[in-house]
């Protein structure tokens, strides 16, 4: 299949939705088990377009989800935690697929998503000058790997499964 920029750029803008659209349903519910603990099922869309279009587009994901799903969901102050930790997360994920080669699509999720979550803690913690939340990162941790799974699990069906992924070649 030939890829065209215009191609790129439209899977990139599917992408982008999808993330907005899964983040903004995803903040409707409450927290799992501890404050500021979700699954992050936008992040599928953020590896899928990794793994399918290359790291200048899932950063370009990444951006419209933080930044179109906090203003959306009325919560500005969302991007100051999000932001750094998913451009962490994401910078980590790139390495790890770039110059790592035995690293399996669940185990890039599970370090990003380990990574994503302490980063927030401690985001947190240095903005409102509270170090009492470090506490939580062991449980945040244990939450995001399983997460880290569940999500990475999701993207390699979605790209072993759907043929259109699976002849995309990058």
């Amino acid at each position: 299949m030939k890829k065209t920029l215009t191609f790129k750029l439209t899977l990139c803008a599917i992408f982008s939705a999808l993330a907005t659209i899964s983040f903004l349903i995803e903040n409707i519910f409450p927290p799992i088990i501890l404050p500021g603990a979700k699954m992050g099922v936008s992040n599928i869309f953020i590896l899928l377009s990794l793994i399918v279009l290359g790291w200048q587009y899932a950063f370009f994901t990444l951006l419209i989800k933080v930044i179109l799903g906090s203003l959306f969901a009325g919560n500005i102050s969302a991007i100051i935690y999000s932001l750094p930790a998913g451009v962490l997360a994401l910078s980590v994920e790139i390495i790890l697929l770039r110059f790592i080669n035995r690293v399996s699509v669940v185990g890039v999720s599970v370090v990003g998503s380990v990574i994503n979550v302490t980063t927030q803690n401690v985001v947190f913690c240095l903005a409102t000058n509270t170090v009492e939340y470090l506490f939580y990162s062991p449980y945040l941790a244990l939450i995001g790997i399983f997460s880290g799974i569940v999500i990475g699990f999701s993207v390699y069906l979605l790209i072993t499964k759907i043929k259109f992924f699976n002849s995309f070649n990058t």
